[in-house]
């Protein structure tokens, strides 16, 4: 993050980037090891190997902030809205959630309510 030259708003650079808790049967286990991606390297490798590719750097300005919330706008105009719910920093623990893209409640709901195949 660094300050834009008039200083009113921060350019963003992507630096690494983790997902947690997927959706995804057995993409769960890899990604919640501990997987990422290091953002600058491949942006680096698309700059030197794409004809015309530049690395994106949003500008984001913060116009309002308090305590609890934190209003924020791109270099597009679009409005973001950040709210805080909790002063926990810790990773949450996605393991007693099941990884099933709800293939099984969408299959539960077609039985009950179209099939009714009962055992």
């Amino acid at each position: 993050i660094t300050p834009t030259a008039d200083g009113k708003a921060w350019e963003l650079y992507m630096d690494t980037v983790q997902i947690r808790g997927s959706n995804v049967p057995g993409l769960r286990r890899v990604l919640d090891d501990g997987l990422q991606l290091d953002s600058r390297q491949l942006a680096s490798f698309l700059e030197q190997n794409v004809d015309g590719y530049t690395t994106p750097r949003p500008i984001f300005k913060t116009t309002y902030l308090s305590d609890t919330l934190r209003i924020s706008r791109d270099q597009d105009g679009k409005v973001f809205v950040y709210a805080k719910v909790s002063d926990d920093t810790s990773t949450t623990d996605y393991s007693g959630t099941e990884a099933d893209l709800g293939l099984l409640k969408f299959l539960e709901d077609l039985n009950d309510n179209v099939i009714k195949f009962y055992i």
